[in-house]
């Protein structure tokens, strides 16, 4: 009879290579993060209504799952990462320990946007709250890029925007005009977006501001372009700076600048930026300044961070998770040497998987059906080379195959 692997819509269960590759990019991705001293954070599953909802924007704040605790209190499953290391650091860390900086590798739940369908996406990422000056900006970015490289995700582009150049541009509009200006950005609809400001009472200056702001969209040399428009060009000061940063770290050729690239106002207050694979356009992640979040949470300071989906990063290594190769067969020999033996292989970084079985055969069988190289008789001292069966002593192997 077989059995029914049935999820609710919107849930997966995630196994074989690609639950490998992501344990493998969580790994690495963890270690990274700790040598540059961001220490990890593990978040509550639920978060209260209260703390979360006033703190996000409403189109975000209607994606939140909500459910009730066993103890009565209005909660959502965890939709926001950062919130929870902010309301972290607000409880749990006096002023005077910032900066912080935490790392966490955990599950974000939303009702999804078509065409995605999953309610759960599994992110690796840092925050870096209460940080002194411009080169956290460069840090956290400069951490993204790093990540992809060490996870061999070269072929890469960091798209990136600064949400204060429009919401200074957007000053003094009537909140529902801008509100919609902003919407149209977000969905990318710009016959939308041109038809609004149509019909929006504007100064000249505003409106062919506005008007220009979806093309200025290209290589860092864009933002030149961008000064000339502006009467105050300082704006674009911090996002200069982050990309002269990152350039001088060689990303330039994957850096793509795009003014008219915006998030949530009230909780981004600086660059931000969004990664994608450039082989098939997948976004794989995103981050940027949020000091708007801080000031919700009632603590002065400016923070930065970012988070990257797990999935798309296993989907896009080039790095897999390495596979055992060899089948120890400890079934002709006591249970301790098999461990014995094991062991000595797994202080060598050698992937291994051991077989119990009494049954030479049922081994034998089961390594050629997991595409094994090699079947070990660890009783008996043989290798057997699979597929084709030749037999060599272990000795042999060890000397030409495990010194190698």
């Amino acid at each position: 009879m077989k059995m029914m692997n049935r999820n609710p819509k919107g849930c997966n269960n995630i196994g074989g290579a690609i639950a490998a590759n992501m344990e493998y990019c969580r790994g690495a991705a963890m270690h990274l993060f700790s040598l540059y001293g961001y220490h990890p954070f593990s978040p509550a599953e639920f978060q209260l209504v209260e703390d979360v909802w006033s703190k996000i924007s409403p189109a975000r704040a209607r994606r939140l799952i909500p459910m009730m605790s066993p103890l009565g209190e209005p909660c959502v499953l965890r939709g926001d990462l950062t919130l929870s290391a902010v309301a972290y650091l607000g409880s749990h860390h006096a002023r005077s320990e910032r900066p912080l900086r935490l790392s966490y590798a955990d599950r974000v739940f939303a009702v999804p946007l078509p065409p995605k369908y999953n309610l759960e996406e599994n992110q690796v990422g840092v925050e870096l709250i209460g940080w002194e000056d411009s080169g956290a900006d460069a840090e956290t970015a400069g951490l993204l890029l790093r990540t992809l490289d060490l996870l061999s995700i070269e072929r890469s582009a960091l798209v990136l925007g600064d949400v204060s150049v429009l919401a200074g541009i957007l000053g003094g509009l009537p909140e529902s005009c801008a509100g919609k200006l902003i919407e149209a950005l977000q969905e990318r609809a710009y016959t939308k977006y041109n038809a609004l400001l149509d019909g929006f009472e504007l100064s000249e200056d505003k409106t062919r501001l506005l008007r220009r702001l979806p093309t200025l969209k290209g290589d860092v040399a864009v933002l030149g372009e961008a000064m000339g428009l502006f009467d105050d060009p300082s704006v674009l000061m911090p996002l200069k700076r982050l990309c002269d940063s990152l350039c001088k770290l060689g990303y330039a050729e994957r850096l793509r600048v795009d003014l008219s690239f915006v998030r949530d106002l009230g909780y981004y207050s600086g660059p931000i930026y969004n990664a994608y694979s450039a082989a098939d356009g997948v976004l794989l992640g995103g981050g940027g300044r949020y000091d708007g979040l801080l000031a919700k949470e009632g603590i002065e300071g400016q923070a930065a961070g970012f988070a990257l989906n797990l999935k798309e990063l296993a989907a896009h290594c080039a790095s897999p998770a390495p596979a055992p190769l060899m089948m120890l067969w400890g079934g002709g020999c006591d249970n301790s040497e098999a461990l014995r033996y094991a062991d000595a292989l797994s202080k060598k970084d050698t992937a291994f998987e051991l077989s119990w079985t009494k049954d030479r055969e049922e081994s034998l069988s089961t390594a050629s059906l997991r595409g094994y190289k090699w079947w070990i008789d660890l009783g008996g001292r043989k290798v057997t080379l699979l597929p084709r069966g030749g037999e060599i002593s272990l000795n042999k192997f060890e000397s030409e195959v495990l010194s190698c």
